[in-house]
C-alpha cells in the first residue's frame, strides 16, 4: 500500500488531531475535475472556480463513498480527506488534482478502510466525482445568470454556431467521492507513477496590484470568496538562471552571445505585451480567435463606409431643405461643416425642421382645389383677387410666409450662437 513521503506526512499531520505514522496513513492522488464541458450536461467549471477549489482542497475536504450525503437515511461519515492540491495543464485542459489520505486499520460503519485501500491498489476502485455548491452560473452566450434571470438560451443548443453551456463561476468544493462512474471525463484515481509528474504541475503566484503587463500569455486566474474577496493569480515563470548569469557577464560567453540573449529577452517581453493587446482586441471585437480579427475589421470597415455615404446623403438633403426655407440667407458650405460634426440622427432632425419651414414658406404645396370642382374662382380671369369666405384677414401670402420663416430661422440660429451660418441680405 502507498505510504506518504515525509513531506506528505507533515501536511497530513497538520490536519490530523492525533499525528499519524507513515504506516497508518494511506495516500493516493486523484484528478478531481477540469475546465472542459461535462458531456450531456453542458456544464463547465471556469478557471476562476477551479482556482478556488484548489485552495479548498489543500485545506482538506471529505472523501466519501458515492455522495452518501445526498441519500436520505444513509450514514455519511468521511472515509478520508484531501490534504494537498495542484492545477496543471493537460493539453488544452486546465485540470485540478488532489492528494487524499485515509487511516489504515479504521472502520467506518461496516466499511473497512483497508479494503477500500486494497481496491484502489487493485484498480477496481478508480472513478471519482466531486460534490460542490454553486453561487454563480451564467450563460456562455449572453453572460446572464442562467437560472432565475432573463437568459433566453437553452444549454446544449447552438446559437449562431456557438454552443450554449452553463459556466459555473463560483461556489464551494464540499467533497470528493469514490464512485462507479463519474460524470467528468478522466476524473478518478491516477497511477502512483504519475506522482512525480504531478509535483511538477504549474504553480501560481499572486498578481501584483500595480501590474501593467502579464506573464504567461496574459492568462489570469481569479478566486472569488466571501472571506478574501477577489484575488488574482498568474502562472509562475520558470527563471532561466543560466541565461541570467550569462547575460550579466559570464566570462565564457562572448559579447555577441550576450547581445543575442538580451535581444531574446526583449522579444519575449514584446511578445507578451502583444499577446495582451491581442486579447483586448478580441474582447472589443467580440471574437474568440486571432484569425477572426481581420474578417471582423473588414466587415466593420464596410459598415463604416456605408455610414459615411448615408451621412453625406442626409446632409445634402438637410442643406437642400435649408435653401428652400431660407433662400440666399442659408450658408450651405458653413452648414455642411457644422453638420459634419453631428451624428446622423441629429442631422435628420435638423433636415426635418428645415423641410417644415420650406413647406410653410412655399405655401405647403400640393393640391388647392376641393373635390372634383376645377372651376376657377370668380374674377380670376380679369385679374381680381379671389375671395375667401374663411379669410379673416390673418392669411398671409407665400412671400410673407417665406419672409416670416426666414426671420424665425435667423432668430433660432442666433439663439444657438450659429448666426454666422446666415448670409447678410443685400
Amino acid at each position: 500500500m502507498a505510504k506518504p513521503t515525509p513531506e506528505q506526512l507533515a501536511k497530513i499531520n497538520q490536519l490530523a488531531r492525533v499525528p499519524l505514522t507513515e504506516d497508518e496513513a494511506y495516500v493516493f492522488p486523484a484528478k478531481l475535475v477540469g475546465d472542459q464541458i461535462i458531456p450531456r450536461r453542458f456544464y463547465r467549471l471556469t478557471p476562476n472556480f477551479l482556482r478556488k477549489m484548489a485552495v479548498q482542497a489543500r485545506e482538506g475536504v471529505s472523501l466519501l463513498l458515492d455522495h452518501s450525503w445526498a441519500n436520505m437515511g444513509v450514514m455519511t461519515i468521511p472515509l478520508g480527506r484531501t490534504f494537498d492540491s495542484r492545477l496543471q495543464m493537460d493539453g488544452d485542459e486546465l485540470a485540478l488534482y488532489a492528494d487524499h489520505y485515509m487511516k489504515l486499520g479504521q472502520e467506518v460503519g461496516d466499511i473497512k478502510i483497508d479494503q477500500i485501500a486494497e481496491g484502489i491498489d487493485a484498480g477496481t476502485i478508480f472513478d471519482t466525482s466531486i460534490g460542490f455548491t454553486v453561487t454563480s452560473q451564467t450563460c456562455s452566450i449572453c453572460g446572464q445568470e442562467y437560472f432565475g434571470g432573463n437568459c433566453p438560451h437553452i444549454r446544449g443548443r447552438e446559437y449562431d454556431s456557438k454552443l450554449c453551456t452553463v459556466d459555473i463561476n463560483d461556489g464551494d468544493l464540499m467533497e470528493n467521492s469514490l464512485v462507479f462512474d463519474g460524470a467528468y471525463p478522466g476524473a478518478g484515481v491516477v497511477g502512483m507513477s504519475n506522482t512525480s509528474d504531478l509535483q511538477s504541475a504549474m504553480k501560481c503566484e499572486a498578481l501584483s496590484e500595480d501590474a501593467k503587463s502579464l506573464p504567461s500569455g496574459g492568462r489570469v486566474f481569479y478566486s472569488f470568496s466571501g472571506k478574501s474577496g477577489l484575488d488574482g493569480f498568474v502562472l509562475q515563470q520558470d527563471k532561466n538562471n543560466e541565461a541570467e548569469t550569462q547575460a550579466k557577464g559570464d566570462d565564457t560567453v562572448t559579447d555577441e552571445q550576450k547581445a543575442a540573449l538580451a535581444t531574446a529577452q526583449t522579444q519575449a517581453t514584446a511578445l507578451a505585451a502583444a499577446n495582451n493587446v491581442l486579447g483586448q482586441i478580441r474582447t472589443a471585437l467580440s471574437v474568440e480567435n486571432d484569425i477572426d480579427i481581420l474578417s471582423k475589421l473588414t466587415s466593420l470597415s464596410a459598415q463604416a463606409a456605408d455610414g459615411v455615404t448615408y451621412k453625406v446623403k442626409v446632409t445634402e438633403q438637410a442643406c437642400g431643405a435649408g435653401v428652400r426655407a431660407l433662400g440666399e440667407a442659408f450658408n450651405v458650405e458653413a452648414m455642411k461643416t457644422a453638420l459634419s460634426h453631428l451624428p446622423v440622427s441629429e442631422i435628420e432632425k435638423i433636415g426635418a425642421t428645415y423641410e417644415a419651414q420650406a413647406q410653410a414658406a412655399l405655401g405647403g404645396g400640393g393640391r388647392h382645389t376641393q373635390g372634383d370642382d376645377v372651376n376657377l374662382p370668380e374674377g380670376a380671369l380679369n385679374g381680381t383677387p379671389p375671395t375667401n369666405s374663411q379669410n379673416d384677414g390673418g392669411e398671409k401670402t407665400p412671400e410673407q410666409l417665406k419672409a416670416l420663416a426666414r426671420e424665425e430661422a435667423r432668430a433660432a440660429l442666433k439663439n444657438t450662437g450659429r448666426g454666422n451660418l446666415l448670409k447678410e441680405d443685400k
